[in-house]
């Protein structure tokens, strides 16, 4: 008995012990952060009930005889086109009784959230991965606040393997069922749905679900074939909560989105997709016909997987499990900042509110009830005018230099892939500088080839993030944003600018843990380098004509050694 006892004792102190270890990892890199000193912003909270009331409405295939569930419209069932099932059929797992992929009879199965209105709504779809249904905390924030919401059950493709562009057409097989429904005047949702403004969500392989889906609906016919596709709806935006990526390819290569808003969520103890994946589909997301678009990612510290979810973050946990995620984001807190960023931005794109670009930009975690944590948001729109990202070699050295202390540094500037969790390349490139403690680096980029170059109402901006510090085991904060200095050089090296500043905080590396789940077969990289965007508002001492050679001139003096990356130099208004 006392050996027993001693045991459960050792247990115990052993269980304190790895919590407090665990506790400490996750403080020490929040006392690193500065955080960010944000007004009250004035805004409407985006994840406030709205003023709709609304009926819920099941649809789906026929029941059988003795069904408990039946729901209030049978719908037809659906076949696939074949080469979605030959993609799945071709990622070389084992087939059984639990894993095939039926292409035929296949059933349409939702949930509606439907606003007492006789106005015609934007039209949200919701749709899980390899899970059930859980976003009804989504779907009743939307349907309140004016939205036709459909929760989409596919879950008869959980469990497979390549399912994801199949899970991307049944979306659109949803979408072509609403439209019929919207055209007949005997349907409750006769002339009720605006199909010219839709947004997808999906979480985890659904995520990449739903950016299939925007490319698929582009599709004027099958893949090589005559056959027509019918699709065409207005899929303005898409989101992505901690997405999959590249489980399904086109024969040209990854999904590549065109001119459609993006916006990309995703944990920093994520546990199941724990690479930023999410990060390279918002990287092959392009905007090149002329109109108005964004794209953003925001990266939230101690969020994870299955808090998207509600269906997954209702489990009970045990053991390791139970304590790792105890210490990160509550399941409600997850869902809080999850309705504030996706409302913010489903309004912003659908319904014009550009008020709330600054929610998703710089989130104030001073409102909203957004949980304190480190937040890093990256972003580009469309009209950003891109000076330089390093997509193309810089052989002749005529665009940009890099000099340290005055001195211009011989040999090519270090153009690097960026990279995810665990050191994986991306197709990515990016411009890598070792900054000494107290020695001025600088990045000189050309400019002479922007375009009506006043700068009146324009900003500089980039992406950078810091790899690594001599300080990065230290707690002690320290945001690099405040030893940076921007200036802008007319041909004689005159500074015309006046000194930039820039509101904000620059995170550091930040450092994940995962010891609860880890064993000896089981183990997690820890670090995930995240590009974040940094803006500074520009103001010009002189005018300075176009035909001027002008000199944009980034120089970091920080206070420690460090290694940093940098990407996205643009001029935005």
């Amino acid at each position: 008995m006392k050996r027993l006892l001693a045991h459960l004792v050792s247990i115990i102190i052993l269980s304190i012990s790895l919590s407090a270890t665990a506790y400490e990892v996750l403080q020490c890199v929040s006392d690193k952060y500065i955080f960010p000193k944000t007004q009250k912003s004035g805004l409407s909270n985006p994840a406030e009930r709205g003023k709709y009331k609304f009926d819920v409405i099941t649809y789906g295939e026929k029941p059988f005889l003795f069904s408990i569930d039946k729901p209030d419209i049978i719908t037809p069932t659906i076949t696939l086109p074949s080469f979605l099932a030959e993609y799945s059929k071709n990622q070389g797992y084992k087939y059984d009784a639990y894993h095939t992929f039926e292409s035929a009879n296949l059933a349409l199965d939702g949930k509606v959230w439907f606003p007492d209105t006789s106005e015609k709504k934007p039209v949200i779809l919701l749709v899980h991965g390899n899970s059930d249904p859980g976003f009804d905390y989504l779907g009743e924030l939307f349907s309140s606040r004016g939205y036709v919401v459909v929760q989409v059950d596919q879950t008869y493709l959980n469990g497979l393997m390549g399912e994801s562009g199949a899970r991307g057409w049944v979306l659109l097989e949803h979408l072509k069922l609403l439209r019929s429904w919207n055209r007949k005047q005997d349907s409750i949702f006769y002339n009720k749905l605006d199909l010219e403004n839709i947004a997808l969500i999906g979480m985890s392989r659904g995520g990449e679900a739903v950016s299939l889906a925007s490319t698929f609906n582009n599709l004027k016919t099958l893949p090589n074939s005559d056959k027509l596709t019918e699709f065409g709806f207005g899929i303005k935006s898409v989101v992505a909560l901690a997405p999959m990526d590249g489980q399904y390819q086109h024969a040209n290569g990854k999904n590549i989105l065109r001119n459609t808003n993006y916006l990309v969520l995703q944990g920093g103890h994520d546990a199941d997709v724990y690479q930023f994946l999410g990060s390279q589909q918002w990287q092959r997301t392009l905007f090149d016909d002329g109109n108005d678009y964004v794209k953003y990612s925001i990266y939230v510290y101690k969020a994870n997987h299955i808090n998207f979810n509600q269906d997954m973050s209702n489990d009970t946990h045990w053991g390791g499990s139970k304590r790792f995620y105890k210490k990160l984001l509550s399941p409600k807190q997850q869902e809080q900042l999850t309705k504030v960023f996706v409302s913010a931005f489903i309004d912003l794109t659908l319904l014009g509110k550009k008020e709330y670009e600054n929610i998703l930009r710089r989130p104030p975690i001073s409102e909203f009830d957004l949980p304190k944590d480190i937040y890093v948001s990256r972003y580009i729109t469309s009209a950003f005018q891109v000076i330089e990202n390093f997509d193309i070699l810089n052989t002749d050295r005529k665009r940009y230099k890099v000099l340290v202390d005055g001195q211009e540094q011989l040999g090519m500037p270090s153009i690097v892939k960026e990279q995810l969790r665990g050191g994986v390349d991306t197709p990515n490139n990016v411009l890598a500088l070792k900054l000494k403690k107290q020695v001025e680096t600088s990045f000189q980029v050309k400019l002479a080839s922007i375009d009506g170059l006043t700068m009146k109402d324009k900003f500089l901006t980039f992406a950078i993030a810091v790899l690594d510090s001599e300080k990065n085991r230290e707690c002690s904060p320290y945001n690099l944003l405040s030893d940076i200095k921007i200036e802008i050089l007319n041909k004689y090296g005159v500074v015309i600018n006046q000194n930039f500043t820039s509101p904000g905080s620059i995170s550091p590396l930040l450092t994940s843990d995962y010891s609860e789940l880890e064993n000896k077969d089981v183990s997690y990289p820890p670090t995930e380098p995240l590009l974040q965007t940094v803006v500074f508002p520009i103001e010009l001492i002189a005018e300075s004509s176009n035909t001027d050679e002008i000199i944009l001139n980034i120089s970091f003096t920080p206070s420690q050694n460090m290694s940093i990356i940098l990407d996205d130099i643009s001029i935005a208004r």
